[in-house]
C-alpha cells in the first residue's frame, strides 16, 4: 500500500499550530512523488468548547482513514491526545511540509523493529549545570515520530520554575514557547547554534542574584 502523510497548513500552505483554524491535506507517495489525494478545512480555532473540540477531532481522524502520520508546526491540548489515542504518529516541522516527506518517511522505516512495532521516543534528560542553569535538547524530539511532542516534554520544566536559567536546544523555536514565557514574565531569547539548531534561553530574571 502507498504510504499516505497528512499536513495541517495555512492558507499558504506551510504547516500550523494545531488546533487552529487551518487546511488538513492528505499526500500519497505515487510513482516516486507526493500528490495531494484529498483535503478538508479543519475549523479548530472556531470550537466553543472541550466537547466540540473532541468531536472535531473524531471528525478529522476519520477523515484521516488508514493515514498514520501527520506533521504540524506543534500539537497541543485535546488535539494531541486525540491523535495520540488514535496512535497517529506526530511529527513537529517548519515551513512547507512536503519537503519533509522524504525524510519522515525514511526516519518512520528507520524507527521499526523487526516485529514492525514502532520504538518510543526516550524523554530528554535535564542538565543541571549548576546555580540554577539547566539545559535540555529536545531537537530529536522534534525531528522524531515517536509521539512525543516538545510541550509534553518542556511544559512540566515550566510549571515546575526550579531554575534561573533554562537553555533549550531545538531544531526550530516551538511556536508556543516564547509566548508561555512571555506569560510568566520570563526573559526568553533565542541564538541560531548551527543550520540546523537554535538555543532558547529562558531566564527567570528576579532569580538572578
Amino acid at each position: 500500500m502507498a504510504k499516505e502523510i497528512a499536513a495541517f497548513v495555512d492558507e499558504n500552505g506551510i504547516a500550523t499550530l494545531l488546533p487552529t483554524a487551518c487546511c488538513l491535506q492528505v499526500y500519497r507517495k505515487q510513482e516516486g512523488s507526493w500528490r495531494k489525494e484529498r483535503s478538508v478545512e479543519v475549523a479548530l480555532g472556531e470550537t466553543k468548547g472541550l466537547g466540540e473540540l473532541r468531536s472535531r477531532m473524531t471528525e478529522i481522524i476519520e477523515f484521516l482513514g488508514s493515514c498514520d502520520t501527520v506533521v504540524a508546526e506543534a500539537f497541543q491540548g485535546a488535539a494531541l491526545h486525540a491523535l495520540e489515542k488514535a496512535n497517529v504518529g506526530m511529527w513537529e516541522i517548519t515551513g512547507r511540509p512536503e519537503a519533509s516527506f522524504d525524510r519522515i518517511l525514511a526516519e518512520e522505516e528507520s524507527l521499526l523493529h523487526t516485529n514492525n512495532e514502532p520504538i518510543r521516543m526516550p524523554i530528554p534528560v535535564l542538565e543541571n549545570k549548576g546555580d540554577g542553569r539547566t539545559y535540555i535538547s529536545i531537537v530529536e524530539v522534534q525531528r522524531s515520530g515517536g509521539g512525543l511532542t516538545s510541550k509534553q516534554v518542556l511544559m512540566p520544566l515550566l510549571h515546575q520554575g526550579s531554575f534561573t536559567e533554562l537553555a533549550v536546544l531545538c531544531a526550530h523555536v516551538p511556536p508556543w514557547l516564547e509566548a508561555e514565557a512571555a506569560s510568566r514574565q520570563w526573559r526568553c531569547t533565542t541564538r541560531k547554534t548551527t543550520e540546523q539548531q537554535i538555543l532558547v534561553t529562558i531566564t527567570i530574571a528576579d532569580r538572578i542574584s
